[in-house]
């Protein structure tokens, strides 16, 4: 993080440490350095109680230019000192709930995955009231097999949902739903990979990077995956069905 970063994250933090709701603040940087088009600053803000109303907010970051708000799952987006902010307002008692969700026997897998569990554990922590975050790290640290077992068939079976509806877009020529179905695979070969892995869903801009990096893979694994990416127009829609059937029958075998 360069110090023009550090500065305004720090400057964020200390305005946001100043609400009586909030008891956590945390980051997930974007991109790799300033110049890097994926790069923002991503700061996720755990609260009790009421949130500030949005001019309110407005107010407190008064310095901050091109604010934008959406109120329905509350975020704001802007820019300070020229470094791109993002703010996510969590609801504690909302995340309390999940995590313990993924200790009941029966608890309900999210078609999102585990990626706001990989928010949690890899976080760094900028202001804290409270020993609430490291107590929830601590649970996600002892899910139990069967926990794992229950996203692995949720992701599963997502993906041979979408093999089928691979399947039947390369044999109508249908573009679109095929576009739709190769992404909606991969996305979920990944999730299984990573559910085997007993690792959580890292954001789709850092899933290839984190899935190559796993221990336990499918063989010719990386032959197939890279195949599977690379869009050569050559390779026909029912060609892609049948790599993607063979990586999902590979994945299942693990």
């Amino acid at each position: 993080m360069t110090p023009r970063v550090r500065r305004t994250v720090d400057d964020v933090a200390r305005i946001l440490a100043t609400w009586d709701c909030v008891d956590t603040i945390t980051i997930l940087e974007s991109g790799e350095d300033f110049y890097d088009p994926y790069f923002f600053v991503s700061i996720d803000v755990f609260y009790r109680g009421q949130l500030p109303t949005l001019d309110q907010r407005r107010e407190a970051l008064e310095n901050a230019g091109a604010f934008e708000s959406q109120e329905v799952h509350p975020k704001d987006r802007f820019l300070l000192d020229g470094v791109p902010v993002r703010l996510e307002y969590k609801d504690i008692d909302r995340y309390g709930e999940l995590v313990s969700a993924a200790f009941e026997p029966q608890g309900a897998q999210r078609d999102t995955g585990t990626y706001v569990f990989y928010r949690l554990q890899h976080c760094q922590v900028l202001f804290s009231k409270s020993d609430w975050l490291e107590q929830v790290r601590g649970r996600l640290g002892d899910l139990s097999e069967e926990f794992w077992d229950r996203v692995r068939n949720a992701a599963q079976s997502r993906m041979e949902h979408f093999l089928s509806d691979l399947h039947a877009a390369a044999v109508r020529e249908e573009n679109l739903f095929y576009l739709v179905s190769c992404a909606g695979f991969i996305r979920n070969y990944c999730a299984v990979l990573f559910a085997v892995n007993r690792r959580f869903e890292p954001s789709a801009r850092l899933m290839e990077q984190e899935v190559l990096e796993l221990p336990n893979k499918p063989d010719a694994f990386g032959g197939r995956f890279d195949t599977f990416l690379r869009r050569d127009p050559r390779f026909t829609p029912m060609r892609t069905y049948e790599l993607a059937e063979l990586m999902a029958k590979a994945a299942m075998a693990l």
